[in-house]
């Protein structure tokens, strides 16, 4: 058997095969990533994936189903109205030290900030999320 046949034998026992197609340009920004990493587009691709399984679901599954529970839980804590709800795409609380915290608020494409005219609202304060997002609007 020759090495060819042998490497392409390995591959067909041990790996499954995905064809990517994507739209024209798209390739050469993949690529341009991958190789600014130093690694494979195979490898780039995979980590992606990975990364994206790397909980229970699908993190773009989270996103399209809505909120979790976790998040409604934090919204309901944050005491951020029902009818704000449908333009935040994503948040996020961080603390900082001890009894400081900083909370981020993504907001979804087509609605703006006025305060940082920005789809995202940063602040250090649960009253200052509450103040901010009401300021927030479609665009």
């Amino acid at each position: 058997m020759s090495r060819t046949a042998y490497k392409n034998q390995h591959i067909r026992e041990h790996y499954d095969r995905i064809n990517l197609t994507v739209p024209k340009g798209e390739k050469a920004r993949i690529k341009a990533a991958a190789e600014s990493m130093q690694i494979s587009v195979n490898e780039y691709l995979y980590m992606l994936v990975c990364d994206d399984l790397s909980e229970e679901k699908s993190k773009l599954a989270q996103k399209k189903e809505g909120f979790t529970e976790e998040h409604r839980r934090m919204l309901d804590k944050w005491q951020v109205a029902e009818k704000y709800r449908d333009m935040i795409e994503s948040m996020h609380v961080e603390e900082i030290t001890g009894m400081n915290k900083h909370y981020t608020i993504i907001l979804k494409e087509g609605y703006i900030n006025d305060v940082t005219g920005s789809r995202s609202i940063h602040v250090n304060k649960m009253q200052e999320l509450r103040s901010v997002i009401r300021k927030s609007h479609k665009k």
